[in-house]
């Protein structure tokens, strides 16, 4: 099974760089958070990167809002193109959700069966 049916998030987009940018000065940039397999310029100030694991996503998420000079900008913009995964729990028709409390005060709310079958699962 390919990493891309797997559904792995492995691009993210990169833009808020100057203009004359080259590939390589963000090669640069990016290597040390994972090994780049591509980037693709969309436009002048905006190009995405592929990596080869999904956890490089991950890592260079971190360069989000950082200055880096290499690519002659004040604020880097670095956003996932595919969503994050989520952790995906299981509620049951018959069991007692907990609320917030800043919001709710703590009220526990039944799950009844009417509700599951809307949809929310």
């Amino acid at each position: 099974m390919s990493k891309r049916e797997r559904g792995e998030n492995r691009r993210v987009v990169v833009s808020g760089f100057g203009s004359n940018i080259t590939s390589d000065s963000i090669a640069a940039v990016f290597t040390p958070y994972g090994k780049v397999e591509g980037i693709r310029f969309k436009g002048r100030k905006c190009c995405t990167v592929q990596f080869e694991e999904s956890e490089s996503v991950l890592k260079a998420i971190q360069l989000h809002g950082s200055r880096q000079p290499l690519l002659n900008t004040t604020q880097l913009n670095v956003t996932p193109i595919d969503p994050l995964p989520v952790k995906k729990s299981k509620v049951y028709a018959g069991s007692f959700v907990v609320l917030d409390p800043p919001r709710f005060n703590n009220f526990l709310i039944p799950v009844l069966p009417s509700f599951m079958s809307s949809g929310f699962k």
